[in-house]
């Protein structure tokens, strides 16, 4: 093979791995996309078709819905979410028999408290004061914002997911990083895969 056709050879190769690359990462964000949206038209039940199954082995499908459910219909917080921002998609990796890809995006949810509107106005400083330091302990400070006459706040966290597809190109499912459930992600995910979400 002459050198012109060993340069052809290479630049097809790496146009194939491109456009393979350009393949499974657009099929993850568009799984991704039609999973946040059921969030946001809160369609829960819609929702759980892009988790593992496996979740499932721990918290029933029903279960898992009612949660939703009782978060976003409680009387005394209005809850909405309002977007899903995708900020980065990694390379694929296989481990065992499954494919795995890292997703950091960034999720806006907002919350108004349905508090005592005959509160005094010191009250109501001290309930706003605390309630934002609770949620900046818990998101970061820099992610908590809040309007003081409306009692909403906004909450803007940049958050870690895997994408888990046992082919490596469709069926993408979502499990979130959250080292509060470690006894959850390691029913889903490989134990380096956890090790390293949370120490990084």
């Amino acid at each position: 093979m002459n050198l012109k056709h060993t340069f052809t050879l290479l630049f097809f190769l790496v146009l194939s791995i491109s456009s393979f690359a350009q393949d499974y990462k657009e099929n993850i964000r568009n799984r991704f996309t039609q999973y946040t949206k059921h969030l946001l038209d809160q369609d829960f039940d819609k929702s759980m078709d892009y988790l593992p199954e496996a979740i499932f082995t721990i918290v029933p499908r029903t279960q898992m819905v009612e949660i939703f459910e009782q978060v976003f219909n409680n009387k005394a917080v209005e809850m909405k979410m309002i977007s899903f921002d995708i900020k980065e998609i990694t390379n694929t990796r296989k481990i065992d028999s499954c494919y795995y890809v890292g997703i950091k995006y960034t999720s806006v949810i907002s919350m108004k408290y349905i508090s005592d509107t005959t509160s005094s106005s010191d009250s109501k400083a001290n309930r706003i004061s605390m309630t934002k330091a609770a949620l900046a302990n818990t998101f970061g400070s820099d992610n908590v914002k809040v309007d003081e006459v409306t009692e909403t706040y906004t909450i803007s966290p940049t958050k870690k997911s895997w994408a888990i597809s046992k082919n490596g190109q469709d069926g993408w499912k979502f499990v979130n990083v959250d080292p509060n459930q470690r006894v959850l992600m390691e029913k889903i995910l490989p134990k380096q895969l956890i090790d390293e979400s949370i120490n990084n």
